[in-house]
Parts: C-alpha cells; sequence; structure tokens
C-alpha cells in the first residue's frame, strides 16, 4: 500500500471518527420540545426580572394562545391587527437554521434570552416594571423557529412620546356607579388641557387609570378606533349595579361642547368629565356626567333626539317671539276684544313654549358634545 493511499484511508478514518463524535454528541445533548422551550424561556425571564429587583411574571394561558398564534402565523401583520397583540407589548425575534431541520435543545431558552438582552428594545420590554403577567409561544417553521414573548402592558406612548406606564393596585375592586361618579367628579384630570406633543388623549387615560386605581378603584385603559380619523383614549369601569361604563375625561383644546346658543364664549363653564357611549357600527356618543342617567346606547340616542327636539321648539320660540314683539310694539291699549284675544293667545303659546323648553332644558342641561366618527374598533385593557 503507497503513502497515497495511506493518507486516504487515515484521512476517512478520521471523517467517519468526526462523524460519529457528532453523533455520539447529538445523543448526549437530546432535543427538547417547543413547551419546554416556552417554559424555559418563562423561567430565564422571571429569575432576570427578580436579579433586577422586580416582581415575577404569571404566566398566563391566554396569553400563551395569543403568543402562540402570532409564532404560528410567522408574525403576519393581520393577525397582529387581528387580535389583542394590536395593544399589548410583545417581543417577537426568529432564529433560522441552515443544513437541516431546528433542533431545540436544553440551552436553547437560555440561549434565546441572553440573545434578546443584547437588544436594547427586547431587554426594555422583559424589564418593564409594571408588567404582572406574560405569556410565551415557540413554533418551528421550515427552517426557523418563531419567538414570541407578550406581557399584560399597553404598548403606548403619551403625548412627549414616552411608554404610557399603568399602574396597576391588586387591591383594587369593582365599586357601584355613585362611588365612580363621586370619584371622577371629584378627580381633576378633565380639568387638564390637552396639549398636542404633551398631553393628549392616551394621557388623560392613563392619568385618570392610575388615580382610580390608587383609590382603589378597578379601571380600564380603552382604545377605541373609527373609521376615519385618530384613535381615542379613555377609561371604563366595570360598576357594580349598573355594568360597564364607559368615561372619557379629555380636557379642554381637543373638542368643544356646543352650548344651547351654538356659542363656544362659554368653553370655560363647561364640565369636562362625559360619559361616552361605545358601540362598533355607531358614532361615538358624550353626555355630560351628570346628566347620563343610563348607559345603553338607545339612551345615548334617545338624549340625541331630545337635543333635535329642543334645537327645533327653540328655533320656533325665537320665530313666534319676534312676531309677538312686532305684534305689541306701540301698543299701549287694546279696545277690539278679538284682538285682545289673539295677543293674549300669542302670549300663552310663548308661555307653554318657554316652559316645555326649560324643562328639557334640565334635562340636557345647556351644552352638548357634537359625535365621533363611527366605531371600528375597542381595545379593554384592565
Amino acid at each position: 500500500m503507497n503513502k497515497r493511499t495511506v493518507l486516504l484511508v487515515s484521512l476517512l478514518l478520521i471523517l467517519i471518527i468526526v462523524v460519529g463524535l457528532v453523533i455520539l454528541l447529538l445523543c448526549i445533548v437530546p432535543s427538547v420540545t417547543t413547551a419546554q422551550v416556552e417554559d424555559g424561556i418563562y423561567s430565564q425571564v422571571n429569575k432576570l426580572r427578580q436579579d433586577s429587583g422586580l416582581n415575577a411574571l404569571t404566566r398566563d394561558p391566554n396569553l400563551d394562545a395569543l403568543a402562540r398564534q402570532f409564532s404560528l402565523s410567522e408574525f403576519s401583520n393581520s393577525v397582529g391587527e387581528a387580535t389583542e397583540l394590536h395593544y399589548l407589548l410583545h417581543n417577537s425575534w426568529w432564529v433560522s437554521y441552515t443544513g437541516g431541520s431546528p433542533k431545540l435543545v436544553k440551552g436553547t431558552a437560555q440561549e434565546q434570552v441572553e440573545y434578546c438582552l443584547k437588544n436594547n428594545e427586547l431587554k426594555d420590554a422583559m424589564l418593564r416594571s409594571e408588567a404582572r403577567a406574560t405569556g410565551v409561544g415557540v413554533v418551528v417553521a421550515g427552517s426557523k423557529v418563531y419567538y414570541t414573548q407578550v406581557f399584560d402592558v399597553l404598548n403606548a406612548v403619551g403625548g412627549s412620546g414616552s411608554p404610557i406606564r399603568l399602574q396597576e393596585n391588586p387591591q383594587a375592586t369593582d365599586v357601584s356607579w355613585e362611588q365612580v361618579k363621586e370619584f371622577v367628579i371629584q378627580d381633576d384630570t378633565n380639568e387638564h388641557p390637552y396639549i398636542a406633543n404633551s398631553f393628549t388623549l392616551a394621557d388623560f387615560a392613563a392619568q385618570l387609570h392610575n388615580r382610580a386605581e390608587a383609590a382603589g378603584i378597578k379601571t380600564a385603559f380603552v382604545s377605541v378606533e373609527f373609521a376615519e380619523g385618530p384613535a381615542r383614549a379613555l377609561n371604563a369601569f366595570n360598576t357594580t349595579d349598573r355594568g360597564l361604563v364607559y368615561i372619557d375625561c379629555t380636557g379642554p383644546g381637543f373638542q368643544s361642547p356646543i352650548f344651547s346658543g351654538n356659542s363656544t364664549e362659554q368653553d370655560i363653564y363647561a364640565k369636562y368629565d362625559k360619559v361616552a357611549y361605545v358601540v362598533v357600527g355607531q358614532a361615538y356618543g358624550l353626555i355630560p356626567l351628570d346628566k347620563a342617567t343610563s348607559f345603553d346606547y338607545g339612551f345615548y340616542e334617545q338624549w340625541t333626539q331630545q337635543w333635535n327636539d329642543y334645537n327645533t321648539e327653540a328655533a320656533l320660540y325665537q320665530q313666534k317671539y319676534a312676531e309677538y314683539n312686532e305684534a305689541v310694539t306701540g301698543i299701549t291699549g287694546i279696545s277690539d276684544p278679538s284682538e285682545y284675544a289673539r295677543l293674549q293667545s300669542m302670549y300663552n303659546d310663548l308661555e307653554s313654549m318657554r316652559l316645555d323648553l326649560q324643562r328639557l332644558m334640565a334635562i340636557l342641561g345647556d351644552y352638548r358634545w357634537n359625535p365621533a366618527g363611527n366605531v371600528t374598533r375597542v381595545d379593554i385593557h384592565w
């Protein structure tokens, strides 16, 4: 056997040994399931949070399902828009494998968390102090593995561009409508002016949320989207006696009320705490807090009709009042009984209309808000 043949045989033996070692190593390091990787990521993130002085996250099956759905869709925008992921903070990343199918092993979870720590955006999400629950979804698709971790944190920013941070009170509970009403009346969030790029809709809703939670009242942050125009942020309370009630406390500067005389000069006298009426497919309606006696959308429709009736009757009253003034101008005495009866009848009609308008105004108040566009989506974050 010549030297060349010996060399080739030696190289072949070495190759066989290397392949054998690789196979042996693969046997020594057994693969794990996607569920085990999910569990590992959850544990690793909690350890990281505790090492950083933060609370450990609970595992939420609903957030798990959402995370898996997004990973399974390979991060489809349509899935993101059609689910709660639309408004929740989440981390998502994928790893591509070459030369075969992905192999998940015992160290995969730690490896992926370490990868996230090198990315400031992913790291910041894992360390959001207000997060209380999370869900993890790992999906193998072809040569890639998709990873998603969802947190029960609102993915929204305030007027300054800083993230909205909701402060949750574990001791907060649902309370009665009267308790909610009293709290909202006493709170001065609605007195803060709306300031573009500084204190916007999300800031109003976040401030009322945090103050209510601090007062022990369970409160939701709500996002409402319309067929046209920007979204709105408001709050919701699940009252113990009247069910779900929406509150919009956006202050002056964003939308001015319309007074009975269509004047805006009296805006300073308006109270900007409002009950909102939110139904998908219907206009976003508002009623002053102290005038809302029901929270069904039908009540808002009735309220709107009453305002229309008031405006119609007020215009007719002004017309008849002008006619009466014209009829009595210059008259110092009336000798004709029929003329006296005619003028007396005109006066009586005016007085009756005035009293009707007065009664209606006691129900409606002296100002209202125009409705916003048709609601297309409502996201409620408790």
